[in-house]
């Protein structure tokens, strides 16, 4: 994807569809949209996924919690959904055994359980992974040792699939742009242009790089912005009524022998909300808070009584880890954009369906959804947008594998090739998960890193660019990520296109300069320009710890 020349097509063409919003939600709707044959354009003012959509638990699931509100259609349809992105993304959708134990006084006794878990596999039909089955407490705590045992009445293990969220979006992004679409990244909305009868012939952007502005024009604009969908109606319509209620998640990463469980396993909090605890590599993440957020929705301050909140979760859960607020190395925040409603109330209660929202001037916004359902919301957005092609021909199945995966996934043979080639097994391994067929890339990105050295205003100890193969295939990334990914800054190559940031005990520090020298060769960025971008993502990792200044000192 070469931002410039897609710049050029957003700025002289003219598209029947203009989807503002870089997330899943509008990721999904621009891949739909063009697998049609429709002409698309995708404009997103700050990085793909770079909100909501890279700041989820990182789960594929049906929302088993959902049953409860009596979101029937919306868990059956996230269940069918979580069976197709398996086939459509094997290497990002990983099929996980979750384990969901019950404790004396627990909200959900475990007839109820096993009522929803039953429903879970109807819905699942013949393809689900891993049909449920109820367990005794000696069972539950034989599969996880650190389990609490007193007051433990028994519980269940099923199915439900991991990911790497920002990933996919990335994927389906450019599933996207194989089909025709024109996107591009750090291109934000300023405004709109009306004809005579006030409806919208075209968005004014600006290209947040250049500085650059010009009018991408389109015959229909949906507005799938997230958590600034009422700012991108506001500009439509100073007056229009807000639509969101935003509520905060955070996130815990700690290392995996502080917490070293095989399943994702189901925790709740002293109010008896439901959270998650993942194995994910060398780590183990935890959450996520739920609470309501009136603020900046660029604001992702994470306070100690979130961080206190999980950890207690997790401490009365597991209390042989011994858990502290010192294991934590590493943490997100975003914001999930559910629907308002006038009932207010505990926002775990809200919907997680979306709905659209049709003004005048004929902007359309769509508002709530969820990442597991993403291409059925598009589906159905698309149909309501364009009826006509309703029914009609895909260029591909919209069920299709994405890129990726379409080409067949590296074996076991090739993966083994590599790392003997290259160095770093555990690290191809993991790479393999996260690039699919498009590891071999990343590879050709490494091989030519190993003939050069790495160059010394980088700030790496002479010989490293040969002898490292850590490093060398991290250099290849950020490659990558810039001539692949269309990566504009340093923070979108440790946050969004790798783990560096959130998955690595260092959170990807030492490798800054190194990373940021690669990139600026390829950006054009002189040394001023490269020390600022390390200095900013020192900043978000230092901002990740906050919360500690607000924490009770400790003997």
């Amino acid at each position: 994807m070469n931002r410039t020349d897609m710049i050029r097509r957003l700025a002289s063409e003219s598209f029947d569809l203009l989807v503002i919003g870089g997330g899943i939600t509008g990721a999904g709707v621009a891949r739909e949209a063009a697998l049609r044959g429709l002409k698309v354009g995708l404009v997103e003012a700050g990085d793909f996924a770079g909100a909501t959509s890279s700041r989820s638990t990182k789960l594929i699931h049906g929302g088993l919690r959902y049953l409860k509100n009596y979101e029937f259609r919306l868990v059956r349809e996230s269940v069918v959904e979580r069976q197709r992105l398996l086939t459509m993304a094997p290497h990002l959708v990983k099929a996980t055994p979750f384990l969901f134990p019950v404790y004396e006084g627990d909200p959900d006794p475990l007839w109820m359980l096993h009522v929803g878990l039953t429903l879970y596999d109807l819905f699942a039909g013949r393809h689900n992974p891993i049909p449920h089955r109820m367990l005794a407490p000696e069972a539950l705590r034989e599969r996880e040792p650190l389990l609490r045992g007193d007051a433990l009445k028994g519980g269940a293990v099923y199915a439900d699939s991991r990911t790497d969220d920002g990933c996919l979006t990335l994927e389906v992004i450019q599933s996207a742009v194989a089909h025709g679409a024109a996107v591009a990244n750090y291109l934000a909305v300023t405004g709109f242009r009306k004809d005579g009868a006030g409806r919208i012939t075209g968005a004014k952007v600006k290209d947040q790089v250049s500085g650059e502005t010009f009018t991408v024009r389109a015959g229909r604009f949906l507005a799938a912005a997230g958590p600034w969908a009422d700012a991108v109606r506001r500009m439509d319509d100073p007056g229009a009524p807000p639509l969101l209620r935003l509520t905060k998640g955070v996130h815990l990463v700690l290392p995996r022998r502080r917490l070293p469980i095989e399943h994702a396993v189901v925790m709740r909090g002293r109010d008896g909300r439901m959270m998650f605890a993942v194995p994910s590599g060398a780590c183990t993440y935890v959450g996520t808070t739920d609470t309501d957020h009136g603020g900046d929705p660029g604001d992702y301050r994470i306070e100690w009584a979130d961080v206190e909140y999980i950890l207690d979760a997790a401490s009365r859960l597991f209390p042989e880890a011994g858990l502290t607020p010192d294991d934590v190395q590493a943490a997100w925040a975003g914001f999930r954009p559910l629907i308002r409603s006038g009932a207010g109330g505990d926002p775990s209660a809200a919907s997680r369906d979306y709905k659209l929202f049709h003004s005048p001037s004929g902007l359309v916004t769509v508002a709530g959804g969820k990442l597991t359902a993403f291409r059925a919301m598009a589906s159905h957005i698309v149909d309501s947008l364009f009826p006509a092609t309703r029914g009609g021909a895909h260029t591909v199945a919209s069920t299709a594998p994405l890129p990726a995966a379409a080409g067949g996934l590296p074996t076991s043979e090739r993966k083994a090739a590599l790392a003997a080639e290259l160095g770093a097994p555990e690290l191809v391994e993991r790479l393999a998960g996260r690039y699919g067929a498009g590891l071999e890339q990343v590879a050709a990105e490494a091989r030519a890193l190993a003939q050069a050295p790495v160059r010394p205003e980088a700030g790496v100890p002479a010989g490293a660019g040969a002898a490292d193969p850590v490093l060398r295939w991290r250099l290849a990334q950020a490659r990558h990520a810039v001539k692949a990914e269309m990566a504009v800054h340093l923070a979108d190559v440790l946050i969004r296109r790798t783990d560096l940031m959130l998955f690595t005990p260092d959170n990807g520090r030492p490798l800054l300069p190194a990373l940021a020298a690669e990139m600026g060769a390829l950006l054009g960025w002189d040394e001023k320009t490269a020390q600022a971008e390390v200095a900013r993502v020192a900043s978000l990792i230092d901002a990740m710890f906050t919360w500690k200044q607000e924490a009770p000192a400790r003997a």
